[in-house]
């Protein structure tokens, strides 16, 4: 059962200001050259950011409150996957707030006056199509190539591993890009080469902190920056997202979850 709004809200601000208390230990650790510790913990602070994004889409009727979904906050690839479209999505922004509600107000009323219209002819037995006065429609937002890569990885193949008898479905399409390389662990294994030394087979040091460069831990702080900011709920791109996750999810049962990672 989905927790009440309140629940999420507060879980949301919570979670959303633990990523924000980790960027600024980063931002901290940064001016004093200690670079691995920053890029670790800057990248902890979007996979915080990322989960509550996961919760808000829960809370706006976009994910179920499923222990499949649910599982997938405990897993670092699935948040990095969500990062990725995080990052696509406009960020909330007070000075535009208002004007694309009225935006939307607009787009309401008239669609609000079109359905009027049509009633009116119905009632006069008129049922034909009427082509000069077409049905106003919401803009259409298409998923760029990496965003639609995210969310097909995310849903069959991370939620399918926690399905009972589910399994990940690859598919050659979405193999490639920046998405694949997230959701095989490529961020996931740099943060913790920022924490330790790996040592192969041979005895010889492999991936190790003092491989990551100040560039690195730069470009990672200005993604957390960018994920700190939710997105904003009244961008034609979130609508678009919100619309399209429950098509996703339909099918998936209300099962035990399986996998345990």
């Amino acid at each position: 059962m989905k927790p009440n709004d309140k629940v999420l809200r507060t879980s949301i601000d919570i979670t959303v200001s633990n990523g924000k208390q980790l960027l600024s230990d980063a931002k901290f650790l940064f001016d004093f050259d200690r670079y691995p510790t920053a890029f670790s913990l800057a990248v902890l602070a979007q996979e915080e950011f990322a989960k509550a994004f996961l919760l808000q889409l829960v809370e706006d009727d976009a994910l179920p409150w499923i222990p499949e979904v649910q599982r997938t906050m405990t897993r670092h690839q699935c948040k990095h996957l969500l990062a990725i479209v995080m990052e696509w999505l406009p960020a909330f922004d007070w000075e535009t707030h208002f004007e694309k509600n009225k935006v939307r107000e607009e787009r309401h009323r008239q669609k609000m006056e079109w359905f009027q219209r049509r009633l009116d002819r119905s009632k006069r037995g008129d049922h034909s199509l009427h082509p000069e006065d077409l049905e106003p429609l919401d803009p259409e937002v298409p998923f760029p190539r990496d965003v639609a890569d995210a969310l097909n990885i995310f849903r069959h193949e991370e939620v399918e591993r926690f399905r009972q008898f589910g399994g990940p479905w690859k598919d050659p399409e979405w193999a490639q890009g920046n998405a694949r390389r997230v959701a095989d662990g490529f961020l996931d294994r740099k943060k913790q080469s920022a924490f330790y030394v790996d040592i192969s087979k041979t005895g010889q040091v492999g991936l190790h902190p003092g491989l990551i460069t100040r560039d690195e831990t730069f470009t990672e702080m200005q993604r957390a920056e960018r994920l700190s900011e939710l997105p904003e709920k009244l961008s034609d791109e979130y609508r678009t997202l919100r619309h399209f996750m429950p098509e996703v999810f339909a099918n998936l049962p209300h099962t035990e979850c399986g996998g345990d990672e």
